[in-house]
């Protein structure tokens, strides 16, 4: 595809500074070449723009005024999110053929919507509802009672277990798994497991994106709820009767435990682990591989991992944590010596 920089900035607003010349891709300042639209949203790139080849560049009125630079300029007041939209102007989401394939299954009472694209090897349960526009790829499985509404799409292997109703134009990638049974069991006298059924289902928004290998549990009676805008990377482990707030966002191996609540614009960065029953106010971000176990009642950042260094730099300061309550034993009662001598002079 080719673009003119006056057609981009039709499509997608913003202002053209210099000639408008014609782009045919985008890349980063330092791969970039000529014929080519780059950007600049992170401050060490800049190092790099004496040497950059690219025809045009994305950049904030601040960084134009500020920076000498001869190529032609598009600003906008937020260069990232006008370089995701140019991507997509250039690399548009391939569609499936509209149609039916021969080998889907279809269950009783299902109703398909228009223009929905079906391919081979989806399996659809009974009383579904599909909506119109909606992508469906290979060896998907839908169960019972599931109602999609319109422009989804949803990736190879992907299983939908029943009653789990999903928004308009959301994204499911391939081998997620929604509405599976939450971990719920009842111990007996003997301290046997006894299964709980888990009946209440998944309530997803519109706009919603679920990445690879991501599991959204049933809620035990009451559905589990992935509100409007929310977006969950791959590997997360969403359990039984959470509740995600609208546009949080949560990062790869990420483990939320059951009744959980988290707010809405939440961040929750990768490999956070998150109690049971705990609420999180909106506007939170908790950090990369931190452990969350009391409710957050104030908008903050929250950090608690702690980052890797030296195995005997490690081996010392385990060696002081384990000798803690001794070295407070001996803390007090120095205190304490101290308090008596002071009082007998």
């Amino acid at each position: 595809m080719q673009y003119r920089l006056s057609e981009i900035v039709a499509k997608l607003g913003g202002s053209l500074e210099g000639a408008d010349v014609t782009v045919s891709a985008i890349a980063q300042t330092d791969r970039a070449k000529p014929g080519e639209l780059t950007f600049l949203t992170d401050k060490k790139y800049i190092k790099t723009l004496p040497n950059c080849q690219a025809s045009a560049i994305i950049l904030s009125d601040k960084d134009a005024q500020t920076l000498s630079l001869s190529i032609s300029k598009i600003i906008s007041d937020n260069p990232y999110l006008y370089y995701s939209r140019v991507v997509n102007l250039f690399h548009p989401k391939p569609r499936i053929a509209v149609g039916i394939k021969d080998t889907v299954k279809i269950g009783k009472n299902t109703l398909i919507g228009k223009n929905a694209a079906i391919s081979d090897y989806v399996v659809i349960g009974e009383n579904s509802q599909i909506g119109d526009n909606c992508q469906i790829h290979s060896g998907v499985v839908i169960g019972d009672n599931v109602v999609i509404a319109n422009d989804a799409i949803i990736y190879p292997k992907v299983v939908i277990y029943s009653s789990v109703t999903i928004g308009n134009n959301c994204s499911l990638q391939s081998g997620c798994v929604i509405g599976s049974d939450g971990f719920g069991y009842a111990p007996d006298a003997s301290r046997h497991w006894h299964k709980i059924p888990q009946i209440g289902g998944v309530v997803i928004g519109n706009d919603v994106e679920i990445g690879a290998n991501t599991t959204v549990d049933s809620g035990a009676l009451s559905p589990t709820i992935i509100e409007d805008g929310v977006k969950i990377d791959n590997l997360v482990q969403i359990a039984h009767n959470v509740k995600l707030g609208a546009h949080t966002a949560i990062a790869a191996q990420a483990g939320i435990a059951g009744g959980t609540t988290i707010g809405k614009h939440c961040q929750i960065g990768g490999a956070a682990g998150i109690t049971g029953h705990v609420t999180i106010v909106d506007y939170a971000v908790v950090g990369a591989a931190s452990n969350i176990s009391k409710d957050v009642t104030v908008a903050d950042i929250y950090s608690s991992g702690i980052p890797a260094f030296k195995y005997k730099e490690w081996a010392k300061i385990m060696v002081y944590m384990r000798n803690w309550s001794d070295t407070q034993d001996r803390l007090k009662k120095l205190e304490n010596e101290l308090k008596t001598k002071n009082g007998s002079i």
